[in-house]
């Protein structure tokens, strides 16, 4: 019998998750919520859409796991839900793809997104509340942290760091042995020769510093 999951969210990233928890995993989406002041309808992919402050007396944590769908618009928003879903008492569950290829040694913490055609070296180390976007590449040995985004192509190369909250865009690279420091925002094609500053941006190949960030955090439009 499937498990039966509740999805916080109601944008795009967690229509796609609906779409892949369905069609490639154990789980069965059951409810979507959302904060009250978003609430404009009440069904989200024609499931129910409830309150998030109501959601424990309509599916308990007991009978319930939870998984948390925020995109990375505002990422620092992605580590504010994440908090208030583990607050509420629930199991946050990982959505890793079965076309995926993730080393039985993987350690990996709860509500992160791994895609297909992802490859995970062995001795990777995974935090909470990651996604990792399809064709991502994460070497052996590499560490990273909790609420980043890592999107289509990205490498990370092996005996890398990465900290929290960072963004990297499409076919973002960086070679081996970097540290890659909380809030950074690597903006697609860019290749990481060298450890990264908080809450900085990068651009190009090699990367060059190009803007900071530290009082909004990463904001994409």
């Amino acid at each position: 019998m499937p498990k039966k999951i509740i999805i916080y969210g109601a944008g795009p990233l967690a229509e796609i998750m609906y779409y892949h928890f369905t069609h490639d995993s154990e789980y069965e989406v059951v409810a979507f919520c959302l904060d009250k002041d978003y609430l404009t309808t009440a069904q989200f992919c024609h499931l129910p859409l409830v309150d998030f402050d109501a959601v424990t007396q309509l599916y308990p944590p007991s009978d319930f796991q939870m998984f948390v769908a925020i995109g990375y618009k505002k990422m620092r928003n992605r580590a504010i839900q994440f908090n208030k879903a583990k607050q509420k008492g629930y199991n946050l569950v990982n959505f890793v793809s079965q076309k995926a290829y993730v080393r039985e040694n993987t350690q990996l913490g709860e509500n992160n997104v791994i895609m297909s055609s992802c490859d995970i070296e062995p001795f990777v180390s995974i935090g909470n509340n990651n996604v990792f976007w399809t064709r991502t590449i994460i070497g052996h040995h590499a560490v990273i942290g909790n609420h980043n985004y890592i999107s289509g192509g990205g490498g990370i190369g092996g005996n890398c760091t990465v900290g929290d909250l960072c963004f990297l865009g499409n076919a973002a690279l960086m070679i081996n042995n970097i540290k890659i420091s909380d809030e950074t925002y690597m903006i697609a094609g860019t290749i990481i020769l060298k450890d990264t500053e908080t809450a900085s941006k990068y651009h190009g190949n090699p990367a060059k510093l190009i803007g900071r960030h530290a009082d909004t955090g990463i904001l994409i439009s």
